[in-house]
């Protein structure tokens, strides 16, 4: 058995086996302790997949016959099987929280070259495992990543970070046709108020969201390690199973294209926080800016989904920190940066904006003064009509100069790193 046995279980949380019914050759695990709960299923004997796979539903394409378990990984995302079928090996990915039930309409939407499922087992509408042939396909654009930063390759970096960001923007460009529901706000900032008060933390972060950030099928938990580069021109994307957070917290909406863009977002934060680098990161953002709009649908990365005040792509990398700090807690592991240095000046960012809503208050009053002269002009038979009419570009002018004043997506929210 490869990799740290209990990886993948919140180590700091006490364990609780469950009687609950559970299928055949599973047992359910309840993880309790510092206000967090985690439920997960777990086979009892990972060698034994006829048992596993006894009281399962098929989909797709399975094998068959005779299969050995040849080795057990343990990955910070649950178990993974390499099977032998007649000298024919697969991969077996275990889900021991589920999914958010649109698994297999995002594998189905995937990019041609992408590394996605063609099989698996579910069990009472519960994704269980999912199959792929077994390939030896290394991903390693995380590593490349952080050595170009490290050793100040701006262009190799921006290249790598671009590339990457396009991935999953073709991805979106794909799911623009398919299931797309309106803007969530209410769900959004309520799953924020909810991972607030499990880590009792002393932000508040709401906001409205524009129209324009529509509930789409996500890719969730998306990182550089899921970037494949096979020599052609576009990176593929690995799609990999939840993270940890969803079983703690798990998400109960549909979430816009830019929480993707934002979770990619935050891991080039992971990443650049770990090199001692002399590369700007406003230039490192500027470039997964770019590459996402280069591919996904103009409407979904425009400036106004990106609009701060509005949520923007800052919301949701907020929300990515506030997920690394939920596992951090339930291992006991220690402060997660750049997560934690993060949030702390979270609350500069709201300062500043907050400060620009007197330009906005004051573009709001020389428009109501406006609108009130011309009404008095037409309706109440007033002489007054230039005043009125010199207060249109005046209000036009300090509305388009607050709206300049939003934070720019590409200035971190991280204050040292600008």
């Amino acid at each position: 058995m490869s990799g740290g046995e209990n990886n993948w279980k919140p180590a700091a949380l006490s364990r609780i086996e469950s009687e609950e019914e559970a299928p055949n050759g599973f047992k359910w695990l309840i993880f309790a302790g510092i206000g967090l709960k985690s439920k997960m299923l777990e086979p009892i004997n990972p060698n034994d997949w006829k048992m596993i796979i006894s009281n399962l539903e098929p989909w797709g394409e399975i094998p068959n016959g005779e299969i050995v378990v040849e080795e057990v990984i343990n990955t910070d995302k649950g178990i993974n099987l390499k099977l032998n079928n007649n000298d024919e090996f697969w991969l077996a990915e275990f889900f021991p929280w589920g999914t958010d039930g649109r698994f297999r309409a995002r594998i189905s939407l995937a990019p041609t070259g992408s590394d996605v499922p063609i099989g698996g087992y579910t069990w009472n509408g519960m994704d269980i495992i999912s199959l792929k042939k077994w390939n030896n396909v290394v991903r390693d654009i995380d590593s490349k990543l952080h050595d170009a930063i490290s050793s100040n390759d701006l262009e190799k970096s921006k290249q790598i970070i671009f590339h990457s960001s396009a991935a999953i923007g073709r991805y979106h460009k794909a799911v623009e046709n398919a299931r797309v529901t309106p803007n969530d706000s209410k769900r959004w900032n309520q799953r924020l108020a909810n991972l607030e008060a499990l880590l009792r933390a002393n932000i508040i972060w709401r906001a409205p969201h524009t129209r324009d950030t529509v509930c789409v099928i996500n890719i969730g938990d998306i990182r550089f390690s899921d970037m494949i580069n096979d020599d052609s021109d576009e990176y593929k994307i690995h799609f990999s199973r939840p993270r940890l957070a969803d079983s703690i917290i798990k998400p109960e909406c549909e979430f816009p294209a830019i929480r993707d863009f934002s979770s990619l977002l935050h891991d080039l934060n992971r990443i650049y926080f770990s090199c001692d680098s002399e590369i700007k990161m406003s230039d490192l953002r500027l470039a997964l800016i770019e590459g996402w709009r280069s591919t996904a649908p103009p409407i979904w990365c425009s400036k106004k989904v990106f609009y701060t005040p509005r949520g923007g792509a800052f919301f949701w990398e907020y929300e990515q920190c506030l997920l690394d700090v939920i596992e951090s807690v339930s291992h006991q592991s220690g402060k997660p940066e750049p997560a934690v240095s993060i949030i702390q000046d979270v609350t500069y960012l709201q300062k500043s904006m907050f400060s620009h809503r007197t330009i906005a208050a004051l573009s709001f009053m020389t428009g109501f003064f406006s609108v009130t002269g011309f009404y008095q002009y037409i309706i109440g038979g007033s002489d007054e009509f230039i005043f009125p009419l010199v207060l249109v570009p005046v209000t036009v002018g300090i509305f388009l100069s607050y709206r300049k004043l939003a934070p720019s997506p590409e200035t971190p929210i991280l204050r040292k790193w600008n």
